[in-house]
């Protein structure tokens, strides 16, 4: 069986990306949904924002290669990511990205959200389990959310 990063059918990656943003709008976190697919020949992208409560905003970028096949029954994977949270108005929370030319891992920028803003580290995501889901990075703001929910407010 693939791990959650493996190959998959075009539908069922739909499918389930639209599950987990119906249940995450349902919930209250997420407020509103902004992102959208776009369909090419080779590659499939997801891009736009996700806004949450608070002012906390999530900028999604994705790229997701068609390894083969066509239409909704293509064989498609993930081959680049960029999740980028952050307070409307304030400062970065934290950013997700895949490997680039810069860094050769996956990997997790952590920002001073409520000090002077400034990144204090990078952490490499070491294997593949480690690099969450879309659907686990709104978890992930969710937690975070809970956890400085009167400091987000004496921002204002």
């Amino acid at each position: 069986m693939p791990g959650k990063h493996g190959p998959n059918r075009l539908a069922n990656y739909l499918g389930v990306h639209e599950s987990w943003m119906a249940e995450l709008l349902r919930e209250g976190f997420v407020v509103n949904d902004r992102c959208a697919f776009t369909f090419f020949p080779s590659v499939v992208l997801l891009q736009g924002t996700i806004a949450c409560l608070d002012d906390i905003t999530l900028e999604v970028e994705k790229e997701i290669a068609v390894l083969k096949g066509r239409g909704m029954t293509a064989l498609v994977q993930t081959q680049m990511f960029r999740y980028h949270a952050w307070v409307r108005g304030a400062h970065n929370i934290f950013r997700y990205e895949s490997a680039h030319e810069h860094r050769p891992r996956a990997h997790k920028h952590v920002y001073d959200t409520f000090g002077d803003g400034l990144e204090i580290e990078v952490l490499d995501l070491l294997d593949e389990e480690r690099i969450p889901t879309l659907g686990e990075v709104v978890r992930e703001l969710q937690v975070w959310h809970q956890n400085h929910a009167r400091q987000i407010k004496e921002l204002r």
